[in-house]
């Protein structure tokens, strides 16, 4: 099952570094349209994405809940 997803969540990591590596500011997505757009593909909430995000950065290793609420 995992396997089938790893496509997905290949796709969803380049686009989020396509984005962070964009010089160009016209280019560029807009930050908060662009990290609710990201909530959204994995299936949760704004406030869970951040949750998830600053628990990750605050422990400085791999947080055990990743990815969609889909498993």
């Amino acid at each position: 099952m995992y396997r089938s997803n790893a496509g997905f969540f290949k796709m969803m990591q380049e686009s989020i570094e396509l984005n962070l590596k964009e010089r160009d500011v016209g280019r560029r997505e807009n930050g908060e349209v662009f990290e609710m757009k990201v909530a959204l593909q994995l299936g949760r909430s704004l406030s869970e994405l951040r949750d998830v995000a600053a628990s990750s950065s605050r422990k400085g290793k791999d947080v055990e809940e990743f990815g969609s609420k889909l498993f």
